[in-house]
């Protein structure tokens, strides 16, 4: 049962790359049975053999099997894994780059003074990196520790060419780089920050995430509302700095009532 599970999974990994249903069967049967004829490769992996065979040519095509020839007979065998997953690495890489140079000559048209929303975790993630290599002077971070993980190694490949990077962090993870700033997990929890993203990119663009830890985010170049994202981070860290230079003396400063509001306090 296990071992059934173990080749779906493979087989799903291999869709997720291009392959199609009976090739991902096809070059899995033959990792767990090789050699092995177009005949044997059918019964192993529950293909009908007239699909066998058409599998196992785009395959040869892809460069991901290999075939020895012998009378009227002709076993397979699979090209290693770490040979083919370079071998489909180096393909998309070109792709990737093909495209790129294709695209980018078409230009961006999106209107930067409307807000646009970014539905889905994967696309805001990749839209908060594009936004970071975007940025040429100064980034203004507000991130929980989950989000943190995903884009850390791009905020820090910021860092490194130049840009300066204000980080208001509302987790327990640590940054080594830029302008941090914790936010109190007490206050956090009261303002709802847990689980949200903003991201201000030279006062120019932001990105604001809710309270779903970026599955859903809005993004603009409205100088409106990247004036109140980029304000709001300001003041969050002016107002850290604050309290932590001023320490238990705040509380002689404010009302009980006040302390509730600002400070969460019961």
């Amino acid at each position: 049962m296990e071992s059934e599970g173990l080749t779906k999974d493979a087989a799903g990994v291999l869709a997720r790359l291009g392959f199609t249903e009976y090739e991902a069967k096809t070059y899995v049967a033959l990792l767990q049975h090789s050699p092995a004829t177009g005949y044997q490769i059918s019964k192993e992996a529950g293909i009908p053999r007239s699909m066998v065979y058409e599998a196992l040519g785009r395959l040869a095509n892809r460069g991901a099997i290999m075939s020895l020839p012998s009378g009227d007979t002709t076993r397979y065998a699979p090209q290693p894994v770490n040979a083919l997953l370079d071998s489909l690495r180096h393909r998309y890489e070109d792709a990737l780059d093909s495209a790129h140079e294709t695209l980018i000559r078409i230009g961006e048209s999106t209107p930067r003074d409307q807000v646009w929303n970014i539905e889905g975790r994967d696309a805001v993630l990749a839209h908060a990196r594009e936004t970071i290599r975007r940025t040429q002077h100064e980034l203004l971070v507000s991130i929980d520790d989950r989000t943190l993980v995903e884009i850390l190694s791009t905020l820090r490949e910021a860092h490194d060419r130049g840009v300066r990077v204000r980080a208001l962090l509302s987790g327990e993870a640590e940054i080594d780089f830029g302008d941090a700033i914790r936010h109190p997990q007490a206050e956090s929890s009261l303002q709802q920050l847990g689980g949200s993203l903003v991201i201000v990119s030279d006062g120019g663009e932001c990105l604001i995430g809710g309270d779903s830890a970026g599955e859903t985010c809005v993004w603009t170049g409205n100088r409106h509302v990247v004036f109140i994202a980029q304000q709001y981070i300001w003041q969050e860290v002016f107002s850290q700095r604050v309290f932590s230079r001023l320490g238990k003396e705040i509380n002689t400063l404010f009302s009980a009532e006040e302390r509730r509001e600002i400070l969460g306090e019961s």
